[in-house]
C-alpha cells in the first residue's frame, strides 16, 4: 500500500472510531496538561532558582587582607582577573570619608572607595568620563549629600591628619554585585599602594571552590588567619543538592503522568480492537499482513494523540501562566513528544495482539 493511502486508511478509521479517537486525545491532552501544570512548574521553579542563585551577587567572592600585611598587591589583583574562573575582578581599599572640597571639612560626608582594575567592571559610566590617578567619579545619590550640581569639582578627605583630594570627573551608577558603592565616591587607587581586598565575580558559581584555591594561591598567605574570605562556596553546594532534589522530583511525577496516561491509552487501544477484530479480520483475509496491521493500529492512535498533544500543550502553557511559572520551551516541546511516544509505546501491545490473531477464528461465525 502506498504511505498517502495508509496514511488516508488510518486518518479515516481514526474518524470512523470517534469513541476511542476521542477518549485517546483527551487522554494524551490530559497528560501534556497535567505534566506542563505540575512537572513543568517544578522546571520553572529550578530555572528561576538557578538564576537566582546565579546572578553576579551570588558568584562574588571576596579575599580581605586581615592584619595589614600588604599581601594584595596590584599585580596580584591583575592576575586573579586574568583566572578563567574571573568573569571580572578589582582590588579595593578600606574606605575613607571624603567632604565636598570647596564647603570644607564640616560639610557632609560621604564614604570613597580607591578601586584598582578596571573600573567598568564596577561600575557603569553616566556622565563625564572616567577617572585617572588623582581623579574621582560620583553617583547622583553622593552629588546631592556633596552638594553638586554636576558631577565637576573635588572632594577632599574628611580628616584633620591626612588629607587627599581628588578632581571629581564624572559620574556613574554601580554595577551587579557592587551596590553598596551608590552612596558615594570612587576614585582610582595610588600606583604602588597595597590594596586591602580583592572583588571576584566568578564565572559560574559552581566553580567557587577551584576558583578560591587559584586566589589564595596567588596571595600566598603566610598564615590561615592573615585573610578572610568571603565565598560562595557554601552557596553553590546548596545550588547543586536543591536542583537535584527539584529534578528528582521532577522526574518522578514525570514517569507517573506518563505512566498513568500509557496504561490508559492502552486499555482504549485494546477495547476498540477488540470492538473491531472482525474488520481487522477481514483485513487479514484479504491479504494484510501482520506489520500492516500493528502499522495501522499504531496510527488510528497516534493521529488523535498528536491533536491531544496540541491541545494539551496549549492548556498547559495557559494554566502555568496565569500562575506565573511558564516552563521552558525545551520542556514543553519535550513533554510532548514524550506523551506521544507514551501514546505509541502504548499501542503497540494492543496491535500486536490484533495482528496475530487468527483472521479465519475473528470471521467465523455463531
Amino acid at each position: 500500500m502506498r504511505p498517502w493511502l495508509f496514511w488516508r486508511e488510518a486518518l479515516a478509521t481514526a474518524w470512523a472510531a470517534k469513541v476511542p479517537s476521542s477518549l485517546v486525545l483527551l487522554l494524551v491532552a490530559t497528560m501534556c496538561a497535567a505534566t506542563i501544570a505540575t512537572v513543568g512548574r517544578t522546571a520553572a521553579a529550578e530555572a528561576q532558582l538557578l538564576e537566582r542563585l546565579d546572578s553576579a551577587g551570588s558568584r562574588v567572592l571576596v579575599v580581605a587582607d586581615a592584619r595589614g600585611d600588604d599581601l594584595i598587591s596590584a599585580t596580584v589583583v591583575d592576575q586573579v582577573a586574568g583566572l578563567s574562573t574571573s568573569e571580572r575582578a578589582v582590588g579595593t581599599l578600606i574606605p575613607v570619608d571624603v567632604v565636598n572640597g570647596v564647603v570644607g571639612q564640616g560639610a557632609t560626608r560621604v564614604p570613597a572607595w580607591g578601586v584598582h582594575g578596571d573600573l567598568s567592571a564596577v561600575a557603569t559610566l553616566t556622565a563625564g568620563r572616567w577617572p585617572g590617578p588623582g581623579e574621582a567619579v560620583v553617583t547622583e545619590e553622593a552629588m546631592t549629600r556633596l552638594g553638586l550640581d554636576d558631577p565637576v569639582g573635588w572632594v577632599a578627605q574628611a580628616s584633620t591628619t591626612v588629607v587627599d583630594d581628588w578632581s571629581v570627573v564624572g559620574s556613574f551608577e554601580p554595577r551587579d554585585p557592587f551596590g553598596d558603592y551608590a552612596s558615594g565616591v570612587l576614585y582610582v587607587a595610588p600606583e604602588g599602594r597595597a590594596l586591602d581586598a580583592v572583588h571576584v565575580v566568578l564565572t559560574e558559581a559552581d566553580v567557587a571552590q577551584v576558583a578560591q584555591a587559584q586566589v589564595l594561591r596567588l596571595i600566598d598567605p603566610p598564615a590561615p588567619d592573615s585573610v578572610t574570605i568571603t565565598s560562595p562556596v557554601s552557596l553553590a553546594q546548596l545550588q547543586e543538592q536543591v536542583t537535584g532534589d527539584l529534578a528528582s522530583f521532577g522526574r518522578t511525577l514525570l514517569l507517573g503522568v506518563l505512566g498513568a496516561g500509557a496504561l490508559l491509552v492502552a486499555i482504549v487501544t485494546l477495547a476498540d480492537v477488540l470492538v473491531r477484530r472482525a474488520d481487522l479480520g477481514r483485513r487479514r483475509a484479504l491479504g494484510a499482513t501482520r506489520a500492516t496491521i500493528v502499522a495501522l493500529v499504531v496510527l488510528r492512535t497516534l493521529i488523535p494523540a498528536l491533536l491531544g498533544a496540541a491541545v494539551g500543550v496549549a492548556a498547559g502553557m495557559a494554566i502555568t501562566g496565569r500562575l506565573g511559572a511558564v516552563p521552558p520551551w525545551d520542556f514543553t516541546t519535550g513533554t510532548a513528544v514524550l506523551a506521544l511516544l507514551a501514546a505509541v509505546v502504548a499501542a503497540v501491545l494492543p496491535a500486536l495482539y490484533a495482528a496475530t490473531r487468527d483472521p479465519v477464528r475473528v470471521l467465523r461465525t455463531p
